[in-house]
């Protein structure tokens, strides 16, 4: 019966010019979320290139300006623009911390559109933890981008719903309903076959044209092929989520108009209101604290320690004996005193920041509990993890920024209090940042959850159904 149904299914499908609509509908969809993701990828290269181009045009200055040093010769600075002198490097030629794109970041643009991609930490001003937006369009912003995930998750669901909504209601539109009656099949049997046959099809279609678009205009995509199976199976995990919600409207209402307005209700409610109602309230429960407020805080601690400053150098000298045993204090200057003070500063500020990362996971928190609530913030999270552009993703590179920004101070400031001069050979010994991708993958267990979800949404909109005959279908 199976075969029979398969073979009848395809030929109505040709007949019908739907597998037509569907491989230019899905493939001019996905490729312009390639293009579109591929665009933000390659401009997000080009800024890290153009700062790296920045970076290697001033050290090349200033190691030629070291080895005239080293040469002896008299140069036209003050002594603090000289590179030999350590401060000089830690506030003139910081290094840049880079977050390089993942090979899967096309698929989700996520938070890469809010958040910078490169840090230049210095040794002056260590509170960078705050400002790592970017100044954003905020039209483009209230709108998003058009990437693989707003294809998926906003678009994909309408040509679902456009390719299964009156399956079984134009059956009994046309009258061909009671002669379904007559097969050796129960009419929710049959169903279930007939949208099974359109689900393989669909996904089929769905994956080949992703697969082809990802070839063309990404091609970078296929060194990462554990991620990129990740995505085809989560794609065909949401698209079997959307077949099962038409099957069970199929059955309950069975009416081709109905049918369309129930599964754009659904629709709306599952992919605009859950997610917005979610963010709202995460932010209501959980509001982040003003991040002015938190900078004024910051200046005021500043300025208070400026009043205290040999109590302070008193004290981290006390604490630093390797610093205090080498150091004359006779010709402690603005940088000693002001590394001093630094370390005070950031013990203060601790609460503070801790405070405004607190709320901000609490919120994160909060939408990774109910995200259960909606298969579209599943595939959000899901797909913003392949591309490496979640909220974790760059909180995570916030932390390893920090982390360098300490290594590049505790390089610097020793130089500093041992009145060590910088040569050509601490260059090559300075830290170096290497972004690394600690966030664990998702993917999987999202496919099963997903998978799970459309099982159990089946086996309740069938229980009370699987026996029905086509006289009791048509009441």
């Amino acid at each position: 019966m199976f075969k029979y149904n398969f073979n009848y299914e395809l030929k109505l499908l040709i007949r019908s010019n739907w597998l037509l609509i569907l491989f230019l509908g899905i493939g001019l969809l996905f490729a312009f979320g390639t293009y579109n993701g591929n665009k933000n990828v390659s401009k997000r290269l080009d800024d890290i290139a153009s700062v790296k181009g920045e970076l290697q045009k001033q050290d090349s200055i200033m190691l030629a300006t070291l080895d005239k040093i080293e040469a002896g010769e008299k140069l036209d600075l003050p002594y603090w623009k000289l590179p030999s002198e350590p401060m000089a490097i830690g506030y003139s030629h910081p290094r840049v911390a880079i977050m390089s794109p993942e090979k899967m970041a096309f698929v989700a643009t996520g938070q890469s559109d809010m958040y910078t991609h490169f840090k230049s930490p210095k040794v002056y001003g260590s509170n960078f933890a705050l400002d790592y937006s970017e100044m954003v369009n905020p039209v483009q912003l209230l709108f998003g981008n058009f990437d693989l995930a707003f294809a998926i998750i906003y678009i994909l669901p309408l040509l679902v719903i456009a390719f299964t909504y009156n399956v079984l209601s134009k059956e009994k539109e046309l009258g061909t309903l009671r002669l379904l009656g007559a097969q050796p099949i129960s009419i929710v049997k049959w169903l279930v076959q007939k949208m099974g046959i359109r689900y393989l099809l669909f996904t089929t279609i769905s994956c080949l044209m992703l697969i082809v678009s990802i070839g063309f205009l990404e091609q970078n995509a296929f060194g990462d092929i554990g991620n990129l199976i990740g995505l085809l199976f989560i794609l065909a995990a949401y698209i079997l989520f959307w077949f099962v919600l038409a099957v069970v409207v199929n059955i309950k209402i069975n009416n081709s108009s109905k049918n369309a307005f129930a599964l754009i209700g659904i629709w709306l409610l599952i992919v605009l209101i859950l997610p917005a109602a979610v963010n709202q309230i995460g932010n209501s429960l959980y509001p982040t604290p003003s991040r002015l407020n938190m900078i004024n805080e910051i200046r005021l601690l500043k300025n208070e320690n400026e009043k205290k400053q040999n109590e302070i150098m008193d004290d981290y000298l006390r604490t630093h004996p390797e610093l205090a045993a080498t150091s004359n204090r006779e010709k402690f200057g603005f940088w000693h005193m002001y590394m001093a003070s630094e370390k005070v500063v950031e013990e203060k500020t601790k609460p503070i920041l801790a405070t405004y990362e607190n709320q901000l996971k609490k919120q994160q928190n909060l939408i990774s509990a109910f995200q259960y609530l909606s298969p579209a913030i599943i595939m959000q999270q899901t797909l913003n993890n392949i591309a490496g552009t979640s909220e974790k993703h760059y909180n995570d590179y916030k932390k390893q920024v920090f982390e360098f920004s300490l290594a590049w101070k505790d390089y610097l400031v020793p130089m500093l209090f041992k009145e060590k001069k910088f040569t050509k050979t601490n260059y090559t010994e300075l830290p170096k940042f290497e972004y690394k991708n600690n966030t664990p993958s998702v993917v999987w267990m999202n496919i099963i959850v997903i998978a799970l979800i459309s099982l159990v949404i089946l086996f309740i909109g069938l229980i009370r159904n699987s026996s029905k005959r086509p006289e009791n279908i048509l009441q």
